[in-house]
């Protein structure tokens, strides 16, 4: 497997000679010099910040995604759709397929985390629409060939297992749960939760739609609504802190569309994601053992 183009990424000079032309039409000034922040470096996807000193004396910050699958394609064209349909994302530059390069504008403004975190008054609206967002996304014929069902969820679960005892026993009865559970096939961002979500001119503005595909869209909401809960014991010990926005996110989608339901089996498998992710980032056992209980109980209400 390929890996992604790591010098080029981290060399300011490669990056404006792949990407000025663009830039320019773009922002109405040619670039003459970039300041490279790299943000994640993972084994198949790099992503890199660039500050950008444009010819005419202003500014200008784009992201760059690298990847080491043609990923970026997909993404390229998942981000025309949903701009075309009105749906606020990160503004698309474009895909240099040589090199594996995705870049779009980076994008001011608030996460939704942080807005949370202060108990900013805009938070609660955030959330809402955030929510209206999920139900456009979810309604709307966003072009993909990824398939984010039960056979994917299955998969990912087998993986999960040699994380810990705990998330074995809970990513096996997951597994069986999910035999027999119907795929509606609905566009889904898949990793849907208030750190894709920041605050652009008083609305709601999405970003990474690297794991978007087809699927439930009952996921897309239990997994942002168990970030929710999890935030709430991380910021303040109670994962009902942040009841008020999870009741403005339901709100919003109900606005928008039908909501898709609260299904047990998919929130279930939403904390058993981020039950692996904890014990990967070595979080408190406190976070740990919540997520793998509020697995169980999501799980015995399905």
């Amino acid at each position: 497997m390929s890996a992604p183009e790591r010098a080029i990424a981290v060399d300011s000079s490669a990056v404006l000679a792949i990407t000025s032309d663009v830039i320019a039409r773009y922002s109405g000034s040619a670039p003459v010099s970039a300041t490279v922040r790299v943000l994640r470096d993972l084994p198949l996807r790099l992503v890199a910040r660039y500050d950008l000193a444009l010819a005419d004396g202003t500014t200008l910050s784009v992201v760059g995604k690298w990847y080491a699958i043609d990923r970026g394609a997909v993404v390229a064209s998942e981000l025309e759709y949903l701009s075309g349909i009105g749906l606020p994302v990160a503004p698309l530059l474009g895909y240099w397929p040589d090199v594996r390069l995705l870049l779009t504008a980076w994008v001011p403004g608030r996460m939704l985390t942080h807005l949370l975190a202060e108990r900013a008054d805009t938070a609660i609206a955030i959330a809402r629409a955030a929510g209206r967002w999920a139900a456009r996304l979810h309604s709307s014929d966003m072009p993909t060939p990824r398939s984010c069902g039960p056979a994917k969820q299955r998969a990912s679960l087998a993986k999960w297992r040699d994380t810990s005892a705990e998330v074995a026993e809970l990513a096996d009865r997951v597994a069986r749960a999910l035999v027999g559970c119907e795929d509606p096939g609905r566009p889904v961002h898949y990793d849907h939760h208030h750190e894709q979500v920041v605050e652009s001119h008083g609305s709601a503005l999405v970003l990474d739609l690297d794991e978007a595909g087809r699927g439930d869209p009952a996921f897309d909401v239990a997994h942002f609504l168990a970030h929710l809960e999890l935030l709430g014991l991380q910021h303040h010990g109670d994962p009902a802190a942040y009841h008020d926005a999870a009741t403005q996110y339901r709100a919003g989608y109900a606005e928008t569309a039908t909501w898709p339901g609260d299904e047990g089996v998919l929130a279930a498998f939403a904390w058993c994601k981020l039950a692996q992710r904890l014990i990967h980032w070595n979080a408190p056992a406190r976070d740990i053992d919540y997520a793998l209980a509020a697995g169980g109980r999501a799980l015995s209400s399905a």
